[in-house]
């Protein structure tokens, strides 16, 4: 009887220690169970989750898209052209401190067989150190005699074989003047230094640059750049073809209009490039004749940024007699 007893007391200490076991155990379910609960609980919660983490995928996904389309697809602008032109010709501070300086230019005309008809050498100074650029030419004739036109505070002045002449009759004498009524007497010295500017001076203000895409320049793909200005700054059109690679102009097409309102296209191709002075420099311009050869050629020679100008260069020479 005892021991039926201790049985008893046994198998209730066993069942209560069971059921405290039980009691304590937790269980575990999967993720999935949970969420489907979570679902079951809150399904306006889990939407806008849902639609949040969508739009945050939908955003990246944009900007990702706009970085890749912005660095790598899409076409540059004409103003960023003309800055990648401006640094292939070497930056626009190193065009900023040439404040002053001197080249020669020799000029060719040529007949549609190549014959030379007329070829001049002429000199031109340049000061910019206040704001506007001032010339002064020393043209050198076919007899070889030294004509030099300059200006100064009283106006134009031209001295040929030591005697003053006069500055228009002489200069347009020597076809420096263009057809304008407005034409000046530095006319082409003014028209060949702003060409001699480019691509630095597309960064003046009122000028309208417009990337015009890429087209074929002889067997080669050449990038085009059109350029316009605003209604104050003027109404001449001028288009550039530049190397895809080295971003330096190769071809330059000039429209002019006259004052009876006709386009006078004119179109150069710029070659022989050569550094001078931190400066990417074309010494060599060439028009062309349909049948291919050379109409009109200018080589650019002896450039001197650091010389002193001539002592007559803001003055007039003294002592000389004017030509009867």
């Amino acid at each position: 009887m005892l021991r039926y007893n201790e049985y008893l007391i046994m198998a209730q200490k066993f069942k209560n220690k069971t059921r405290k076991n039980i009691k304590e155990t937790k269980i575990s379910y999967p993720l999935g169970f949970l969420m489907d609960m979570k679902d079951t609980v809150s399904p306006i919660l889990i939407k806008r989750i849902q639609i949040v983490n969508t739009l945050i995928a939908v955003v990246i996904l944009s900007a990702a898209t706009y970085l890749v389309w912005n660095n790598y697809l899409r076409p540059a602008t004409g103003e960023e052209l003309v800055s990648e032109m401006i640094s292939a010709a070497g930056g626009m501070e190193t065009w900023t401190n040439i404040t002053h300086g001197q080249y020669d230019r020799t000029h060719k005309l040529f007949s549609e067989t190549g014959e030379i008809l007329r070829e001049r050498v002429e000199t031109v100074y340049f000061d910019k150190r206040e704001g506007n650029v001032k010339f002064m030419v020393d043209h050198k004739t076919a007899e070889g005699l030294d004509v030099i036109i300059g200006k100064d505070q009283d106006g134009f002045w031209a001295f040929e074989n030591e005697l003053f002449v006069d500055a228009r009759s002489k200069s347009d004498e020597l076809g420096m003047m263009c057809d304008s009524k407005f034409c000046a007497p530095d006319c082409t010295m003014a028209m060949a230094f702003y060409r001699f500017s480019m691509p630095f001076k597309l960064a003046d203000n009122g000028v309208i640059a417009t990337n015009a895409g890429k087209k074929a320049l002889g067997s080669d793909q050449a990038q085009v750049l059109d350029i316009g200005y605003d209604q104050k700054t003027g109404k001449d059109r001028w288009v550039f073809y530049t190397d895809l690679e080295n971003k330096l102009i190769q071809k330059m097409e000039y429209h002019h209009h006259t004052d009876d309102g006709k386009d006078l296209p004119e179109e150069y191709f710029w070659s022989d490039y050569k550094e001078v002075d931190g400066l990417m420099i074309s010494h060599k311009w060439t028009r062309y004749w349909s049948n291919g050869e050379s109409l009109e050629e200018y080589t650019y020679s002896n450039f001197d940024f650091e010389s002193e100008l001539p002592r007559h260069f803001d003055e007039r020479p003294s002592g000389l007699v004017a030509k009867n």
